[in-house]
């Protein structure tokens, strides 16, 4: 079971929903200054030429030969293979439905003239009376157009008062605006008061550690942060080695006067009177201003200023990357790149009207790009309440058509759904898993989709309803999802999973299954106007021009594709081939015309010896972590022995039964249990039956595990990033005596049989 996600159950409360003003005076107004390419110093700058087309050649379809990915004819190169693009825009040119809107603030401005009185952003009442959380609370789009004018009214005044010209904001002539705390209301209406007067957003996520806060705070010289109250200590404690930090405001309440409720807000979050007291006083000692956001509301509301919009080539976002790798790199993207990728991804997406539940991070790109492709199709979104454990009750009362998440989040539930139905005991365990069975036949023979009368009715509208029983689309990102995982989503729950691939550097849309396809294991085609194509690594033994299936590192080009990472030119000049962004992934072309991403660069180790073969870490532990046992696995390569080793977090679940079975010991815990020789050659042995059944070569055997009965995580031993990555470098520190030992033992024994 997965270590949730926080360990103390905290609800928050917008000071925002409990006011509300009515009349709305809304700017109309687009300045666009057509092509303005501004030459950002302190950026390197690569693509002034980033076709923008706006004709198009109609919609031919081309024969695919069983392709999904349209191959554009004599486009390969030395050392590249073929160019690759949507079906449907062989040209690589897509229609632009939406030439008003150029800018993430056009964007909204278009939902305001579109849906002004739609529900947009909601969240759930807290209770105070009865302790709990209630009903969800709608704005309307217009609502929240006033609170996002009155807020970036009252933050121009700030910033003209505080933050001035500071030497270390010109070479973009943009200021920054940092956002911390987790997906709200008001995480919303921050970055877009920011957007109205050409600020960019620095987001920072909820679960990084002090030391990453303050990397990127100072790295993006940040005057302003709009914060969660629990954020407000964290901030003032690292003020001293924060010098550009000027202004804190907290998005919950920070009591005195006002409307009603408004203390009640702060205790709810666990703030008494005393504490804040506290928070301003030691926020006035270090000399930051430190106020609530319904006070900046106020303030922009007795004195509005006026928009000054950004162009297309403005930047909007600085995405620091939750690097599994050293100091995190800051993506510096634009309005142009962040509104191509949402004109794109709605094609691959049906948005329309949806209902949508956000609980994956909003300081990710790909969760900002999926509220931007929303915006323009008038979905309505639903904030969780701050605890993934709980995901499924705030999915009860929102009842969501579309949920988008990360793999790993799609693990945990998984693996809470299972534990409730396939793995559960006597007969609702055996139901489940012929229902389970059945159903994936029927998908998998292409004869049916995720629908199935009988079944549905005994089992699987009730597994529906974990997520409210309303769910048409799961939309998963980031890295590949376990196959396994996938197929029991889409029969368990009835509903298609959409798998989408990206990478920060190009606003989190590269590819996306194209929705008729009920295959997995890839992650589809390019979406449109994204042109792929892979890239010998010779060194590595990948090569293009390997037969049917060629094998390299994925390259993407488009509309979405970065500016460079801020300050850095050594890594933005790797990163960008020409007008090509290198993702670092490894990437082949699947019978179907579909891309599959087999492993990152970094992570390919060349095995010596016997076998002079290369072997993919991340793919690896993919396929040992299916097996029920492995909760969590890390698999380590020496450069000097031909032996994998690997560090195995065991799922209580499967483990007990199997060690007490073996040693024969009806209580012992697992601690004890895990360190047993017994126990580890039995799993040894098991995990070699797993890896054979999965087809893997001998040199990807494990010849030797360690048994950890600590799951992996992202506070307590720091061994994931904030995106459930596992940090490879810090696995290895974590866990040097461990592997050293295994060597040294593999040594004494001789080469395994």
């Amino acid at each position: 079971m997965h270590q949730p996600l926080h360990h103390h159950h905290h609800h928050h409360h917008t000071s925002i929903a409990h006011h509300h003003h009515h009349g709305s005076h809304h700017h109309g107004g687009h300045h666009h200054h057509a092509g303005a390419a501004h030459h950002h110093a302190g950026i390197t700058h690569h693509h002034a030429n980033h076709h923008h087309h706006h004709h198009h050649v109609g919609h031919q379809q081309h024969a695919h030969h069983g392709s999904n990915s349209y191959v554009v004819p004599n486009s390969s190169r030395p050392g590249y293979s073929s160019i690759m693009r949507h079906p449907d825009f062989p040209d690589g040119k897509v229609p632009d439905d939406y030439p008003m809107v150029a800018t993430l603030h056009d964007l909204f401005q278009r939902a305001l003239i579109v849906f002004p009185t739609a529900p947009f952003l909601g969240a759930r009442q807290y209770n105070s009376t009865r302790k709990e959380l209630g009903e969800y609370r709608w704005r309307t789009t217009r609502e929240i157009s006033e609170l996002i004018d009155w807020f970036g009214s009252g933050l121009d005044q700030l910033y003209d008062k505080n933050v001035g010209r500071a030497p270390g904001f010109s070479p973009l002539h943009q200021t920054p605006l940092g956002i911390y705390s987790k997906n709200r209301m008001e995480w919303v209406v921050a970055e877009f008061a920011g957007f109205r007067a050409r600020r960019f957003s620095v987001a920072l996520y909820d679960t990084l550690s002090s030391d990453c806060v303050e990397h990127i705070v100072n790295h993006a010289q940040v005057p302003v942060i709009v914060c969660s109250i629990d954020k407000v200590a964290t901030l003032l404690a690292l003020k001293c080695t924060m010098p550009s930090l000027r202004v804190i405001i907290s998005m919950d309440a920070l009591g005195g006067g006002g409307s009603r409720g408004r203390g009640h807000a702060a205790a709810a979050a666990g703030f008494s009177s005393t504490a804040i007291r506290a928070l301003h006083k030691h926020a006035e000692g270090l000399g930051v201003v430190l106020m609530d956001m319904m006070l900046v509301v106020e303030m922009g509301r007795a004195q509005p200023t006026i928009p000054k919009p950004p162009s297309a080539s403005d930047i909007c976002t600085i995405c620091y990357t939750s690097g599994t790798t050293g100091p995190q790199k800051g993506v510096v993207s634009t309005h142009g790149n962040y509104v191509a990728a949402a004109k794109s991804l709605y094609h691959a997406m049906p948005l329309y009207h949806s209902t949508y539940l956000s609980f994956f991070t909003l300081a990710s790109c790909f969760e900002r790009s999926i509220l931007y492709t929303g915006m323009l199709g008038g979905m309505r979104v639903g904030f969780f309440s701050g605890d993934v454990t709980h995901v499924s009750e705030d999915a009860q009362a929102l009842k969501p058509t579309v949920m988008a998440g990360v793999p790993h989040l799609f693990n945990y539930i998984y693996h809470r759904i299972t534990a409730a139905t396939i793995y559960a005991p006597g007969l609702t365990g055996a139901m489940a898993r012929t229902a389970i069975k059945q159903k994936l036949q029927k998908l998998e023979s292409g004869k049916g989709g995720v629908k199935h009368n009988f079944w549905d009715r005994l089992v699987c509208n009730k597994i529906a309803q974990y997520f409210g029983g309303r769910l048409k689309l799961l939309i998963s990102g980031g890295d590949p999802i376990d196959e396994r995982v996938l197929g029991f989503l889409r029969v368990a729950v009835s509903c298609p999973v959409l798998e989408s691939y990206g990478l920060g550097e190009c606003c989190s849309a590269a590819t996306a299954c194209l929705l008729s396809d009920k295959t997995s294991g890839h992650v589809g085609v390019p979406l449109p106007g994204v042109d792929i194509c892979l890239r010998d690594i010779p060194e590595m033994d990948y090569v293009t021009t390997s037969g049917l299936h060629p094998r390299g590192e994925l390259l993407v080009r488009g509309p979405s594709v970065f500016l460079g990472y801020y300050r850095d030119e050594a890594k933005t000049h790797v990163a960008l081939d020409g007008d090509w962004l290198a993702t670092g992934d490894i990437a082949t072309i699947n019978d179907d015309g579909n891309i599959e991403i087999i492993d990152r660069k970094e992570n390919v180790v060349r095995i010596r010896e016997p076998f002079d073969q290369s072997v993919a870490l991340e793919h690896l532990e993919t396929i040992y972590s299916r097996h029920a046992l492995v909760h969590d696995i890390f698999i380590y390569s020496d450069p000097d022995h031909a032996d994998l080793v690997a560090v195995v977090v065991p799922d209580p679940e499967a483990f007990l039964p199997l060690a007490r079975k073996i040693t024969d010991q009806k209580s012992a815990p697992i601690e004890e249990l895990a360190v047993s020789p017994q126990v580890i050659s039995a799993m040894l042995v098991v995990l070699f039956q797993h890896g054979k059944k999965a087809r893997l070569r001998t040199c990807e055997m494990i010849t030797d595990i360690y048994c950890d009965p600590t799951p992996f995580d992202i506070e307590g031993n720091g061994l994931l990033t904030p995106t459930y990555k596992l940090k490879r470098r810090v696995a290895i520190q974590h866990y040097r005596s461990q592997i050293d030992h295994m060597y040294l033992s593999i040594k004494e024994k001789g080469p395994a049989a």
